[in-house]
């Protein structure tokens, strides 16, 4: 993941849009933030577990089961893991599409991983919120926003209706 990529998606988790359950937020922060400081990327604010837990959020990953970050390779953990069927750790995304000028929701499943496969996961949750197709920057506001929010000229909704005086 370049230093690019990983910038955006980090950005887009300081701005609420991610939601990660109780089994995998405080392991992926650190995780997340570790990669920050292995790439020497420097921030304004770091992330915290609320950045996590989006109100409203466009991409979630949850985990039917807790995740030992720092014990993977327990005996415990390899159990319940072993199974190739069983996939407990979801990623989800809502995209957003214009339909006379409405956005319409729609939720699928980017992908399910084994509990083993945690750092696989992680890593299609930063590529996911670091592709433009799915997120870009507001030329006028700067924010980071879902693609279908933002019209031909890259700008957001937001901007759009307080540029025509829309309240």
């Amino acid at each position: 993941m370049t230093t690019k990529q990983l910038t955006q998606a980090y950005g887009v988790m300081l701005q609420g849009l991610v939601s990660l359950d109780d089994n995998l937020r405080q392991g992926a922060l650190v995780y997340i933030e570790s990669l920050m400081l292995e790439q020497g990327i420097k921030r304004e604010k770091y992330l915290s577990l609320d950045d996590l837990n989006g109100h409203y959020p466009y991409i979630c990953m949850g985990s039917y089961m807790p995740i030992d970050f720092f014990n993977v390779d327990s005996p415990c953990t390899r159990v319940a893991c072993n199974d190739q069927n069983f996939k407990p750790i979801s990623l989800k995304l809502c995209t957003v599409i214009q339909d006379n000028h409405k956005p319409v929701h729609r939720w699928q499943t980017v992908g399910t991983f084994r509990c083993d496969d945690i750092l696989d996961a992680i890593h299609m949750l930063l590529e996911t919120l670091s592709n433009d197709d799915i997120f870009r920057q507001c030329v006028s506001c700067n924010k980071i926003r879902p693609a279908g929010y933002l019209n031909s000229e890259q700008v957001c909704d937001c901007c759009s209706d307080a540029m025509l005086g829309v309240a």
